[in-house]
């Protein structure tokens, strides 16, 4: 199994510096990252869901794509899709966007996030209908003219928030139009399930690994005397999913996918946390002969 990472988890750094790091660390695969900072972010501290210093626009990605792709290339890295902030019910002309900017980087792929279930009981097959039929439309008429796959994030919150939930959405497609990044972290949060099981409910979908670490933590006592848990982001060595029987998992299911370093640790540098997780899944990869 090949190493990458996410450029969201590296907002500190510049393109440059980016491939640097990648390559001394034996990362192999990159994802791009072409969103806009907000405005009230531009001034703030480096962060990985605002500032960044590689201020990669989804304009600027389609512009300069293909010759950040002859980069990474050259340094001996490949891309690996993009993870744009766009939902699938965006206007056609920002999919659009996001999608030719992924051709033009030859990235394969282009994350779409599904809307998030509301906060009180609902319709669910009507909303699994909307949402089927809105990718039907995005796959036909935007993504497949350009040769671009789509790829659903198993993320908490969302309507894609556990692997079933996220088959639903793909089983009307072919793997070859439509696909899931499989978002480990996120299911210490929501939709956590035994990782043979896991791993074979998505497997002809599964179009990378998500790999970062997540943990629970006891913030307080309710008034009924309840525990309080609060998610917080971590090492992979200190996440409460155990990555080496995922990692089993995956190799037992005869599927290879990059493994995608999402490392979100609070008040480290993204550098820093590249490197933790490097050295942590070497070491595992190793240990297990993968």
């Amino acid at each position: 199994m090949k190493m990458g990472v996410t450029a969201v988890m590296l907002p500190d750094l510049e393109f440059e510096e980016q491939v640097e790091l990648c390559v001394s660390l034996g990362v192999h695969y990159y994802q791009y990252r072409p969103r806009t900072i907000p405005e009230s972010q531009k001034d703030a501290a480096w962060g990985n869901w605002g500032n960044h210093k590689f201020d990669l626009t989804p304009e600027r990605f389609l512009e300069e794509g293909a010759e950040l792709t002859r980069t990474l290339r050259a340094a001996g890295l490949e891309p690996w899709g993009t993870v744009p902030a766009v939902a699938v019910d965006a206007p056609d002309d920002e999919l659009r966007m996001a999608f030719e900017g992924a051709a033009r980087a030859d990235a394969r792929s282009v994350r779409v996030s599904p809307p998030n279930y509301p906060d009180e009981a609902f319709d669910y097959i009507e909303m699994l209908d909307r949402v089927t039929e809105r990718l039907g439309g995005v796959i036909e008429s935007l993504s497949g003219p350009l040769g671009i796959r789509v790829i659903i994030e198993t993320h908490c919150r969302s309507f894609a928030t556990s692997p079933a939930l996220a088959l639903n959405l793909c089983r009307p497609f072919s793997p070859d139009k439509i696909g899931v990044i499989f978002d480990m972290a996120n299911f210490c949060q929501e939709g956590e399930l035994a990782p043979t099981l896991a791993v074979s409910v998505l497997k002809d979908y599964i179009d990378c690994v998500h790999i970062g670490g997540s943990q629970r933590a006891v913030s307080g006592v309710d008034e009924f005397g309840s525990k309080i848990l609060e998610n917080q982001m971590c090492t992979l060595s200190d996440g409460d999913l155990y990555v080496p029987d995922w990692l089993r998992a995956i190799a037992a299911a005869g599927i290879d996918p990059p493994l995608i370093v999402e490392d979100f640790t609070p008040n480290v540098s993204g550098a820093a946390r590249l490197e933790q997780s490097a050295r942590y899944l070497r070491r595992v990869l190793d240990g297990l002969s993968l």
